[in-house]
C-alpha cells in the first residue's frame, strides 16, 4: 500500500511526548472526539469536549477562557421544553435556565480540574466561518436550529483568531507552566459553506496555527494533511464523501501514535487493547472470567486506576 501514495515525514519533538501519566484534554470539532475515543480505548484518561462539538475557534476559546475566569455570561435559548446555551453544543441542556447553570459551571470545574494536571490539551479547528446571533450581537457555538435570518455569518480574520488564541494560551499557561498544547486542522470538509469557501476556511486555519507555533512553544499534528495527501482516495471517505472512513481515521491515530508515543507507551496501550479484546470475545453463556485475564486486568488498573473496563 506504500508505494501508492505520497507519504510525508513529521518532525518528532521529544518535549511532547505522551505517556499514561499524562492526562488528555480534546476540544474542538468532531474530529476530537474521534482522537479522544482511540485515546480512552488505549487506556488515557482523557476529557473530550466538555461542551459538545464545537467548530470554530472563538467559542472554543471562550468556553476556556470562561472556565479559567469564572464568569461565564449565561445566555440561553428555549427550544422544546429544554433550555440551551449560546456557548455549547445540543448536548449540553436542562430543564430549566438554573440547571443548565449549574451544569455549565459544572463542566467548567471539571475541564479546570482536567487542565491543572500534567498533560496535554489537542484543540482541533473545523472552520473559520461563525454566525453571529443579531438579536444579541454575539457569536455562537452553535445555532441550534434556529432559522438563519436571526444570524449574521461571517469569516473571521486570522489576525483576530491569533490574537485571541495568544491570550488564551498565555492565560492556561498562567494556570499550568507544564501544559503541552497541540493544535490540528480537522480534514472534514464543510461543503456547506461551499467548497472553494472551504479551502479558504481551511487555509487561514492552518495560517494562525502557523503563527502560533512561530511565536509560542505549541505543536501542530497533521490530520488535514494526512487526511488531503496522503489518503486522497475517495475509499477512505464515508458514504457522504466528507467524513473520514474508520479506515482512515485508525490510520490517522497510527501517524498521531508514531509522533506522541513512546516504546514503553505504546507497550501498554498493546497490553490494554489486548485485555479489551479478550473482554470483547467473551461469550454470553460465559458467567466468569478467565482467571488470567482478571489478574491482567486487575495489574493494569493498579497503574492506570482511571481504565473503565
Amino acid at each position: 500500500m506504500s508505494d501508492f501514495f505520497l507519504r510525508f515525514d513529521i518532525p518528532k519533538k521529544t518535549e511532547f511526548l505522551i505517556t499514561h501519566s499524562h492526562r488528555l484534554t480534546f476540544l474542538g470539532s468532531c474530529f476530537s472526539n474521534e482522537i479522544s475515543n482511540y485515546a480512552s480505548q488505549a487506556g488515557f484518561h482523557a476529557l473530550s469536549n466538555p461542551f459538545g462539538t464545537i467548530y470554530h475557534p472563538y467559542p472554543i476559546a471562550k468556553n476556556i477562557l470562561d472556565a479559567l475566569n469564572g464568569n461565564a455570561a449565561f445566555t440561553f435559548l428555549k427550544r422544546d421544553d429544554l433550555v440551551y446555551s449560546w456557548d455549547a453544543s445540543t448536548k449540553v441542556n436542562g430543564k430549566t435556565e438554573e440547571e443548565l447553570k449549574i451544569i455549565i459551571n459544572s463542566l467548567n470545574e471539571e475541564l479546570i480540574e482536567q487542565l491543572m494536571q500534567p498533560g496535554f490539551l489537542f484543540i482541533t479547528f473545523g472552520s473559520a466561518f461563525i454566525y453571529k446571533l443579531k438579536s444579541e450581537n454575539r457569536y455562537v457555538a452553535n445555532c441550534h436550529k434556529q432559522p438563519g435570518i436571526l444570524f449574521d455569518k461571517e469569516i473571521t480574520s486570522e489576525d483576530s483568531i491569533y490574537a485571541l488564541w495568544r491570550e488564551t494560551l498565555t492565560k492556561l499557561w498562567q494556570l499550568n507552566p507544564n501544559l503541552k498544547v497541540i493544535f490540528t486542522v480537522s480534514p472534514v470538509r464543510h461543503i456547506r459553506d461551499g467548497l472553494i469557501e472551504n479551502n479558504h476556511s481551511k487555509a487561514r486555519l492552518i495560517r494562525v496555527i502557523e503563527q502560533l507555533a512561530a511565536t509560542l512553544k505549541v505543536d501542530y499534528f497533521p490530520s488535514y494533511e494526512i487526511m488531503i495527501d496522503e489518503l486522497r482516495d475517495y475509499r477512505f471517505y464515508k458514504e457522504d464523501r466528507v467524513h473520514p472512513s474508520a479506515e482512515a481515521i485508525q490510520y490517522i491515530w497510527n501517524q498521531f501514535s508514531d509522533l506522541y508515543f513512546d516504546g514503553q507507551t505504546k507497550n501498554n496501550i498493546q497490553e490494554i487493547l489486548k485485555i479489551r479484546k479478550r473482554l470483547g470475545h467473551r461469550s454470553n453463556t460465559e458467567s466468569s472470567l478467565d482467571l488470567n485475564l482478571v489478574k491482567s486486568m486487575e495489574q493494569m488498573k493498579e497503574k492506570f486506576p482511571w481504565i473503565n473496563w
